[in-house]
């Protein structure tokens, strides 16, 4: 599919989105942008598609940068240009829409086994959640099928299969583990419950991936400074997403904790935050340093609506609902992307700021069990995989233990 003609990907994707739901928005958005991406493809004397293409028509044909920074960016020519590069490695389209709104359909023919399979996965205790995640697995698997036509599971070899998993390649590691796992547990059940022949667990590969092989992204001192002073105060929304990025950056709180942050979790007398962690369930303590506290209190001042929520930080346009993780995870990548800060190569979420602290603190060589703490980490195991930034300033922070 790499071989393909601009043309002839654009002409596969189009199926592809139809196939898999799209709205008449979203198609009709990939039409016109399709156009002027093959004018412009000839313009430059390109035949074939490339990610880095893709990106460089919309910074030079929508002046996406520009757009991003005005808030004036529509996120479907993204999604257009994502398409494509997902149709050019599988063949096939995902719609990334809410895991909870997802509607898995599964062809006739593989029906049965699919919803028997993941009703004996909801039977021994697993969250309808996981159950999700693995239905989104198996769509895609049996995606990959029909376009090979194989319409059961004894028409299925194990070759079959294996280019299934090589057709992952355009996925992270993490994701190409673990949608082998759901399709190899799958395969497993049906041979063992009859819905095929052929024994293909023990051939299949587990695709490892070491989660310690890759060094988590960071920013400097200098580099979070620089993010924190290009955000514009002179607006509401800016006083807010301040306030949002200081509790993150100088607290290390998770998104998920600054979205459900009440105003019951600030002492201000005190100068302490305290609140129990959305992902762990765990209580966490934290000191409100002086900026920290001036930041929230501006906004309380000066931005926030006024509305009865106990939440200390709401939408800016009404209904004045509390956020979700998502959204503060998505302000961070916006004025992260706007700060100027060279991103190449790093991860541009929330969860950064939260590495960046982490490899801060090493530098004052503040004990691991201290760091473990502030992170609000229940072991200094989990903490170990933000510190591998720096394994020299690591061995210094280990606090002696007593002989």
């Amino acid at each position: 599919m790499e071989n393909l003609t601009l043309q002839q990907l654009i002409n596969q994707t189009k199926e592809a989105l139809i196939e898999a739901g799209a709205s008449n928005y979203y198609q009709n958005v990939f039409k016109t942008l399709s156009k002027q991406l093959l004018l412009y493809a000839k313009e430059h004397d390109a035949e074939s598609f490339s990610m880095d293409f893709g990106l460089q028509f919309l910074e030079d044909h929508y002046s996406m940068s520009s757009k991003i920074e005005q808030k004036r960016w529509c996120a479907t020519y993204s999604r257009c240009i994502n398409a494509l590069a997902e149709s050019q490695h599988s063949g096939n389209v995902t719609l990334y829409l809410v895991m909870d709104k997802r509607v898995y359909t599964f062809p006739d023919s593989f029906k049965d086994s699919a919803e028997a399979y993941l009703s004996h996965r909801e039977k021994t205790g697993i969250t309808q959640k996981s159950n999700k995640v693995f239905s989104l697995y198996l769509e895609r698997f049996f995606m990959f099928l029909k376009k090979k036509n194989i319409s059961s599971l004894d028409a299925l070899s194990l070759k079959d299969v294996l280019d299934f998993m090589a057709s992952l390649s355009c996925y992270e590691k993490p994701t190409i583990n673990h949608t082998m796992r759901a399709v190899r547990y799958y395969l497993k059940y049906c041979y063992e419950n009859g819905f095929m022949n052929t024994e293909m667990f023990s051939k299949l590969p587990n695709p490892h991936y070491n989660r310690q092989s890759r060094l988590p992204s960071s920013y400097t001192a200098n580099e979070v400074k620089k993010l924190l002073n290009s955000i514009d105060l002179g607006n509401p929304c800016g006083i807010r997403d301040y306030a949002i990025i200081l509790l993150i950056a100088r607290l290390g709180l998770r998104s998920s904790d600054v979205a459900n942050l009440r105003f019951s979790n600030i002492d201000w007398e005190k100068e302490s935050i305290r609140l129990t962690q959305v992902k762990t369930g765990n209580p966490l303590e934290l000191p409100l340093l002086e900026d920290v506290g001036e930041a929230i209190i501006n906004y309380l001042k000066n931005a926030r609506p006024k509305t009865d929520s106990d939440h200390v930080f709401v939408r800016q346009v009404p209904p004045y609902t509390n956020f979700n993780p998502g959204a503060v995870g998505a302000l961070v990548r916006v004025h992260l992307q706007k700060s100027g800060i060279h991103l190449e190569g790093k991860k541009k979420g929330s969860h950064t700021l939260r590495h960046s602290l982490a490899s801060r603190l090493l530098e004052h060589e503040i004990p691991l069990p201290v760091i473990s703490e502030i992170l609000g980490h229940t072991t200094t195991e989990t903490t170990m995989t933000y510190l591998r930034i720096d394994i020299t300033e690591l061995r210094k922070c280990a606090l002696e233990v007593a002989i």
